[in-house]
């Protein structure tokens, strides 16, 4: 009589069963343990974050942790093995908290707060640094008011200094004859840091709201820096900019209180932007609002753009401001010098 078929209780089934799924968690292990060995390393408590010190301490937390994996034996043994390995990390870097107190960069050394009195708005910690010729910086930080009345619109600027893959994003809300202000969320870096879209993945930066005026935070990018930026006017109704400014508002505000953290996937410039709206009001999520080299185009898709008509590939070369902000060094005049001639602006915005 030949012998029963293999059921699915039996130890053929089972060994079977048990492989697949060490082969699907053997990736997913690595993956995890990965981001734990980045954990380490940039927020180490060994001499800062990217340190030698981070670095050694990581990749011996990884040896002594593979070591035990491959000594131990039983199943029950090597699960207990993996988990304390994880905790000896999280342990420590979970209370990691947020703060507004550090060596900031000059950019990023103050905290900004707006206070709302009807239709009067007083921006506390405005920045307006001013830069010579040869990009030196003035530190300036002030208190300016502006009144809602006189808000017309929101413009857009694009800052493409990754190319394709990665720009910065800057609204700036058009008060009329009382000017621009400008918003820019940015990591907030301390003195020994630099950007990193990897350390952006952990707790190594704070996030922060900055409002600005375009004589800083648009013309260090095009006069400074040299990276190419583009001006778009976005269709937005007077209702539709003041919602947006007061969440924007509210979200600097929560923030003086309570420090958040920044991250390149959750809490970036375009993602944070997008989870401040209620979530029935929040654009379905498009893989260019992570990857937000092109999110212009994206807006443009949207019908998000003043484009006179245009499609997006006759649209965004006349929107390049480079060339007109670099004509002259001076902050006087800068705002009207890159809206000249541009789509969506017409002769009286023009002549600011």
């Amino acid at each position: 009589m030949p012998p029963p078929p293999a059921t699915k209780s039996s130890p053929v089934w089972r060994r079977i069963g048990l492989g697949i799924v060490w082969i699907l968690a053997t990736p997913l292990f690595l993956i995890l343990a990965l981001y734990l060995f980045g954990i380490i390393y940039f927020d180490g408590p060994l001499g800062g974050p990217a340190s030698k010190g981070n670095l050694i301490l990581g990749l011996g937390w990884f040896g002594v942790s593979l070591f035990a994996l491959l000594k131990v034996t039983g199943r029950k043994k090597k699960i207990i093995t993996a988990l304390v390995a994880v905790a000896v990390v999280l342990a420590p870097w979970i209370p990691i908290q947020p703060s507004n107190n550090r060596d900031w960069k000059p950019e990023f050394g103050k905290t900004g707060w707006v206070d709302i009195d009807g239709d009067r708005l007083t921006f506390h910690n405005f920045r307006n640094f001013d830069y010579d010729a040869e990009g030196r910086e003035t530190v300036n930080w002030e208190s300016r008011i502006h009144h809602l009345g006189k808000l017309e619109g929101i413009d857009y600027f694009h800052d493409a200094w990754g190319g394709d893959l990665l720009a910065h994003p800057i609204l700036s809300f058009d008060f009329g004859d009382e000017g621009h202000v400008c918003l820019s969320i940015e990591t907030r870096r301390e003195k020994s840091e630099t950007f990193s879209s990897f350390g952006g993945l952990y707790k190594m930066f704070e996030l922060q709201y900055i409002f600005g005026s375009e004589e800083d935070l648009i013309r260090v990018r095009t006069n400074v820096r040299n990276e190419p930026v583009y001006l778009y006017r976005l269709r937005a109704t007077k209702d539709q900019a003041i919602e947006i400014l007061f969440e924007s508002i509210g979200v600097q505000n929560q923030m003086r209180e309570k420090p958040r953290w920044y991250n390149v996937l959750t809490s970036n410039c375009t993602t944070s932007l997008r989870a401040q709206r209620p979530a029935e009001q929040r654009e379905k999520f498009d893989i260019r609002m992570l990857i937000n080299g092109k999110l212009d185009e994206y807006v443009h898709e949207k019908g998000g753009l003043v484009d006179e008509g245009m499609n997006f590939a006759d649209l965004r070369p006349l929107c390049l401001i480079n060339e007109a902000a670099r004509s002259r060094p001076e902050a006087e005049g800068y705002s009207k010098r890159i809206r000249m001639g541009r789509p969506g602006f017409s002769l009286s915005e023009d002549t600011r």
